[in-house]
């Protein structure tokens, strides 16, 4: 634990002592981003038999801007699984909500600053995200099979992701992330800046 704070530390200082305030950057302050995507990936519960998706695993999230280069804001996950067990003839499933807090910090400008690139901040922004929350399973069997072993849980899980979004105008884009989202390892969607 100490050498992640030290490490957040030392990533403070590095991005504070550069001058990230000058008149031509785009700052996020003012940006208010609402996002809704769908993930690929899924739970891997059960061995034999079918599996077949209920709702996909979707996602929405809402980002209002903290910083010039901070937005930070809640989310919400939803996906439904269901399942044939081959031999038992029986059915089960799994639902899944994820609700928490979500904060992203965009380096499209620091990229252009430290690394002299070029990238359009009006059109791409790169971000990294952490997100943390509470996810809330409910398991529902006909026969009652594995009870006791799937039982309804809830858990705190935290984790990182990496994205990329493009406007196509300037409050519309699309976006791909991937990492520990909200339910899947890779989400697009589309999200709107407000």
């Amino acid at each position: 634990m100490k050498k992640t704070n030290l490490l957040l530390l030392v990533f403070a200082l590095f991005f504070s002592s550069l001058n990230l305030s000058a008149e031509d950057k785009m700052s996020y302050r003012d940006h208010n981003i609402l996002g809704v995507g769908i993930s690929l990936g899924y739970y891997s519960y059960g061995y034999l038999g079918t599996r077949s998706v209920g709702i996909p695993p979707l996602s929405a999230y809402y980002e209002l801007g903290v910083q010039d280069y901070i937005t930070a804001g809640p989310f919400l996950g939803f996906a439904r699984w269901s399942y044939s067990y081959a031999t038992a003839a029986s059915r089960y499933s799994w639902t899944f909500v994820n609700v928490g807090a979500r904060g992203s910090f965009h380096l499209t400008g620091l990229m252009n600053d430290i690394l002299g690139m070029e990238i359009n901040e009006e059109k791409i922004d790169w971000y990294i995200t952490l997100l943390a929350g509470m996810e809330f399973r409910n398991y529902s069997s006909d026969t009652g099979w594995a009870e006791g072993t799937y039982d309804n849980t809830s858990r705190f899980f935290i984790g990182p992701s990496t994205g990329v979004r493009y406007y196509f105008s300037d409050s519309f884009a699309v976006f791909a992330e991937g990492g520990y989202g909200a339910l899947g390892a890779l989400t697009f969607g589309v999200s709107i800046k407000l």
